[in-house]
């Protein structure tokens, strides 16, 4: 291993590996990307891995556990492997809504509204169904949709329900005017495989001589001297070895960035402090702002005629407003073919079933705020993650209508035949608001989607960590690019537009 990198990178999921890609491509630079997780290639890649039909909880995880509502305890999975969460997730190819990037750049973030990012998410796809000025055609990121005749009878009956109540059929929902009921966007290979930025993005870096990637190597802390980031300490085959480089750029994830920046002194001064931490830069946004998705819904137990295991988990999507608000599609609904409860045994206990389908409803933009926070300053304890959902009543309130807009649906005309029996809702629970709010307290949950903990924003926001380029506050050589840097989560799951963030800012450090 030698030392004279000009970038080490930091993290190897969504961001990180087109980061990897785009870099490698100057060959005067010199990249080290370090991995926590295992490189898999080939025969070595799980089916759980492999094939995209459902998300895997469990072998290549970080097994974190987050606090949802009141202290409850829910699992937080984050991919730990090459290609990171895009290697576990859902295989959902959805962008945000055009305001949402607008929002980014009107808090203070120059070259972030939608006409900028635009040309980057075009960059990143090839769209297999749609070629107009809104979709790219030659990039790493397979974008498809399911056709009809793969739909299963659950989710053709979901999509008729919605129609049925008014809801518009939409082909593309990656079309920024798209609202309605229709087929997910979902970056899949073929109709089985899982497409995954190690896949897309790293499989082509490693081929250059100027990239060297080294899995199984957990950064614990990032080297400073005299106000500048030099390197990285990282456990590596069973010893700590220390690598250098003219710059650092974290991309380790919305729970690992802001770990790793607080156990090397950059952070909030008073916890650090608490833990014996000493501190380089007191940053107070560091681990704070943290925003996620929160689902809940109205579930069942299905009928054993109408699925299986060798059809995708979801294929069909409702994105919709909720009453009285401004932000169009702050709302998604879900058709769930099936969710294996294998690894939740609290709702397998409550529903009395290994396997649960239903409506599933997903906020888009929650006014809650949670916060992540070191436990020790040693790096193998695990952090305190407060997802603080349901704090805002805006959440609780649009939750509420969630829930009865899943409840209708599951009792349509189309659904309802497909049921054996509901889990835990009924009539009696939806009409009253005082019992349907302890519902939403017990089961609502992560969508997995956590951004905000090291954002973007003017040197004047006192909570920023990062400006618009990535750049850390406070120390030179050192820069964030995953979704940390989020200041505010984008209506739609966040993996396109982690890797959207790795694309765009790769132009940025081509430039330096």
């Amino acid at each position: 291993m030698t030392s004279n990198y000009t970038d080490i990178i930091v993290g190897c999921g969504s961001a990180g590996a087109a980061l990897t890609l785009r870099l490698s491509g100057d060959p005067t630079r010199r990249l080290l990307v370090i991995e926590a997780g295992p490189d898999l290639v080939g025969r070595q890649v799980p089916d759980t891995i492999r094939y995209g039909r459902e998300m895997s909880f469990a072998d290549h995880d970080w097994d974190f556990r987050a606090e949802a509502v009141d202290g409850r305890r829910v699992r937080f999975p984050r991919g730990k492997l090459t290609g990171g969460s895009s290697a576990v997730g859902a295989t959902i190819g959805l962008r945000g809504m055009p305001r949402d990037y607008d929002e980014w750049a009107a808090l203070g973030n120059e070259g972030w509204a939608w006409a900028d990012v635009l040309p980057y998410f075009r960059k990143l796809e090839r769209d297999l169904d749609f070629s107009d000025e809104w979709h790219g055609s030659d990039g790493p990121v397979p974008i498809r949709r399911f056709a009809d005749e793969e739909l299963s009878p659950l989710q053709s009956s979901f999509t008729a329900a919605c129609i049925d109540r008014g809801f518009p059929d939409v082909k593309d929902h990656n079309n920024p005017t798209a609202t309605g009921v229709g087929s997910i966007p979902s970056t899949r290979l073929d109709a089985q495989h899982r497409f995954t930025t190690a896949i897309g993005y790293l499989a082509p870096a490693r081929q250059r001589a100027n990239v060297t990637v080294v899995a199984d190597s957990f950064a614990r802390r990032l080297i400073l001297e005299h106000g500048r980031t030099v390197g990285v300490e990282m456990e590596r085959a069973g010893g700590t070895e220390t690598v250098r480089a003219d710059r650092v750029i974290v991309a380790a994830g919305s729970v690992a960035t802001p770990l790793l920046l607080m156990r090397s002194g950059i952070g909030p001064r008073a916890e650090l402090a608490r833990l014996g931490i000493d501190v380089v830069v007191d940053l107070p946004g560091v681990g704070a702002n943290l925003i996620d998705h929160p689902r809940t819904g109205a579930f069942m137990v299905a009928d054993a005629s109408v699925w299986d295991r060798s059809m995708p988990f979801l294929q069909t999507i409702l994105r919709t407003t909720s009453t009285g608000s401004t932000e169009l599609n702050d709302m998604q609904y879900y058709m769930i073919n099936y969710f294996d409860l294998r690894y939740f045994p609290e709702l397998q206990m409550l529903s009395g079933a290994p396997v649960i389908g239903g409506v599933m409803v997903c906020g888009q933009r929650p006014k809650s705020r949670g916060r992540l926070t070191l436990t020790s300053a040693d790096p193998a304890e695990r952090p305190l993650i407060d997802l603080n959902f349901l704090s805002d009543e805006r959440d609780l309130s649009t939750l509420r209508e969630g829930v009865r807009l899943a409840w209708d649906l599951l009792n349509s005309d189309q659904l309802a035949p497909h049921m054996q029996r509901p889990l835990i809702v009924h009539d009696a629970m939806i009409e009253n608001d005082e019992i349907l709010d302890v519902y939403l307290r017990s089961s609502v949950d992560s969508a997995y989607h956590p951004v905000g903990t090291a954002r973007m924003g003017p040197a004047d926001d006192q909570n920023a960590v990062v400006d618009s380029r990535g750049a850390v506050y406070g120390v030179d050589g050192l820069y964030v690019c995953d979704a940390s840097i989020m200041p505010n989560i984008p209506s739609a799951n966040t993996n396109l537009t982690s890797i959207m963030i790795g694309e765009k800012m790769s132009d940025h450090f081509l430039g330096m």
